[in-house]
């Protein structure tokens, strides 16, 4: 039996649950991190509670996090060996920085920094005690090219690729392989959001499309392939990197 484990956060979201059913399939153990919902990998979690532990936590609770993430890897004796960092927080008041509110773009940045902060504190001491591990950051195209009535957001994406890249050049020594995905616009489903960010999203993919030379969205299989790719044992060497999944857009 593996005693392996793949990292998941964000795991109930668009990106993180679709991940969290390809790496079942492919036979992997999964500590799925989630903060308030699990409606799209609640039967996943009961029908494979042997493979599958679920840990409902905020990521900017450090105490609390690493606590329930020891407690899992005590009861269960895995080995965790790989991180994918998809949760995020966004910018749904949709609003310039001169309007913005200060305590509500502190939360998006805190959410998302110290968010990833906590998150590859807590798992690389894992990765560092067996001188192995992969690691897929999520970040955004918006940290090249900005996001207006959203610079918490943009801002926060860019960080994460710097932490990416730094935390790469700290542990190449330790085999620890560090790697940020940055996409475009994904079709995803937005049922969750408000109206007036859905109406903000489609307005802002329909005006994004139109410079995609592949005038489509990217699928959750795109980025999967990728990840895929990046956490494999085929990846010693790519590490440090930012990769644009854009569909052709510079």
């Amino acid at each position: 039996m593996k005693k392996n484990a793949i990292i998941i956060t964000g795991a109930n979201g668009n990106v993180g649950s679709y991940f969290s059913k390809k790496y079942y399939e492919l036979g992997d153990n999964l500590i799925l991190i989630i903060h308030k919902n699990d409606h799209r990998i609640k039967k996943l979690v009961k029908d494979h509670s042997d493979r599958i532990k679920l840990l409902q936590v905020d990521l900017t609770d450090y105490s609390m996090l690493s606590a329930k993430l020891e407690k899992i890897i005590s009861e269960t004796d895995w080995k965790p060996d790989r991180l994918i960092h998809t949760a995020t927080a966004r910018s749904h008041t949709i609003k310039s920085l001169a309007d913005s509110d200060p305590e509500i773009w502190k939360g998006t940045i805190n959410a998302n920094l110290f968010g990833t902060f906590n998150i590859l504190k807590t798992t690389l001491k894992y990765f560092k005690e067996n001188k192995n591990g992969k690691i897929v950051l999520f970040g955004s195209n918006v940290s090249r090219i900005g996001l207006p009535k959203g610079t918490a957001y943009a801002a926060s994406k860019a960080g994460i690729a710097n932490i990416g890249r730094t935390l790469a050049a700290e542990e190449a020594t330790n085999n620890i392989i560090v790697n940020t995905v940055s996409p475009g616009p994904i079709k995803t489903d937005d049922s969750q959001f408000s109206e007036s960010y859905r109406k903000f999203r489609q307005e802002y993919y329909k005006e994004k499309l139109r410079d995609i030379p592949l005038k489509r969205c990217a699928s959750f299989q795109d980025i999967f392939g990728l990840c895929e790719f990046l956490l494999s044992k085929d990846n010693s060497y790519i590490t440090g990197e930012e990769f644009f999944i854009t569909g052709g857009k510079i």
